[in-house]
């Protein structure tokens, strides 16, 4: 699982907002710099107080709540290079995608003067023996098996080929020497019996105008029309990865400019608790334990996934500070009334009154998101593409 910083960063953001447990007194302590309230010589005096308080509390830390900048020194971070191809969308692709829209139109219609042959949808009974013992997992009835589809072990679906409906055969197979889903048979002889039940075929629609005027698409009547709207399609898609990749992009050469120290312990805290909980949702979410997962997308053995985590969370603590700096060094604020006006509107949109929307988040959280998409946007819209020199 190769990681992107953009989507690391971001997925922590959207789930860090959402935590509203252990909120630091973030709102009474916030910088000038965000909330246009105060005088600069005042903000230096609130952030610094609170930043001896925060700096080595095991208390949920903010940005509001210390100067980024004694954590980071920042390089270049405005014009840097990154190489990426420009967004393109070949003939291929197009002709690809409308294959594929061909294919998903197909109708199936049955099949009953002929036997079965590679391509066809069939229906199948049939049963796996070992040294005639029918083994777990390898009888079903009723089977609908597309032939050449692959997913079987080698001549499992070539022997229902040439089968007649109603037809019944044995066939000695072999399953291969690794075979992880049941290792009590690998490299094992095994005799498997079918029984065809039925034969259908998928029939593919010629591309033509009345194909495309029943798909319903507004603007398009034609071939032609049609066309054009997947190239189109297709191209929006390639411009958003692009846009996605440059960003991606930029941070990292930013970051790698930075000279850090290491983030305040109350900040790196709420990281890991925020990393924690994301890492256990993901872990749910593909079936393994928490361990596991963390090994497998960030590195590291299963049994040390816990400073695996701590060490994530300093680094995504530094991001932060990185991306604070750069805010305080180019202006980019989110105030209050910024804050206010966007809370307002999704509350509205989430059908919430905006009191009873703001005790579901973590406040001060939603403005280092909102800020996070400021800075990573300047930084994105500041960076210089290069083509990649190509070996």
């Amino acid at each position: 699982m190769k990681k992107n910083i953009l989507a690391v960063i971001m997925t922590v953001m959207l789930t860090v907002m959402m935590t509203g447990c252990g909120k630091s007194n973030a709102e009474d302590q916030k910088a000038p710099a965000q909330s246009g309230e105060s005088t600069e010589q005042e903000a230096d005096e609130s952030a610094e107080g609170a930043g001896d308080q925060q700096e080595h509390s095991d208390e949920p830390a903010y940005l509001v709540d210390f100067h980024a900048g004694d954590y980071v020194t920042l390089g270049q971070y405005k014009g840097v290079e990154v190489e990426l191809l420009e967004p393109e969308v070949t003939q291929e692709s197009v002709d690809e995608y409308m294959e594929y829209v061909l294919s998903s139109h197909a109708q199936s219609s049955p099949v009953t003067d002929r036997s079965a042959q590679n391509g066809d949808i069939v229906n199948i009974d049939f049963e796996g023996k070992l040294d005639g013992v029918a083994f777990e997992g390898g009888s079903a009835k009723g089977f609908d098996l597309t032939i050449g589809a692959g997913g079987f072990i080698d001549g499992f679906e070539d022997a229902v080929v040439g089968m007649e409906i109603g037809e019944t055969k044995d066939v000695d197979l072999k399953f291969p020497d690794f075979y992880k889903n049941n290792p009590d048979l690998e490299g094992k002889d095994v005799v498997f019996t079918f029984t065809l039940n039925s034969i259908s075929e998928q029939t593919i629609p010629e591309l033509n105008d009345e194909f495309v005027a029943e798909l319903g698409i507004d603007g398009c009547a034609t071939v032609e029309d049609y066309t054009k709207f997947i190239h189109d399609g297709l191209m929006e898609q390639a411009n958003a990865a692009f846009e996605e990749e440059k960003t991606s992009a930029a941070i990292a050469a930013v970051e790698a400019n930075v000279t850090f120290e290491p983030a305040p312990e109350g900040m790196t805290n709420r990281m890991k608790e925020t990393l924690m909980d994301t890492v256990s949702s993901y872990a749910q979410m593909y079936g393994m334990s928490v361990e596991d997962y963390v090994a497998a997308a960030y590195g590291g053995s299963a049994d040390a996934y816990e400073d695996v985590i701590l060490e994530e969370a300093g680094k995504m603590a530094q991001r932060y500070l990185m991306i604070g700096a750069i805010a305080d060094a180019e202006g980019i604020a989110i105030t209050d009334e910024e804050l206010d006006r966007i809370l307002e509107e999704e509350a509205a949109n989430f059908g919430y009154e905006i009191e009873e929307y703001k005790e579901e988040l973590d406040v001060e959280a939603y403005r280092e998101y909102l800020l996070v998409q400021k800075v990573v946007g300047f930084l994105a819209d500041n960076a210089v593409v290069k083509e990649p020199v190509l070996e």
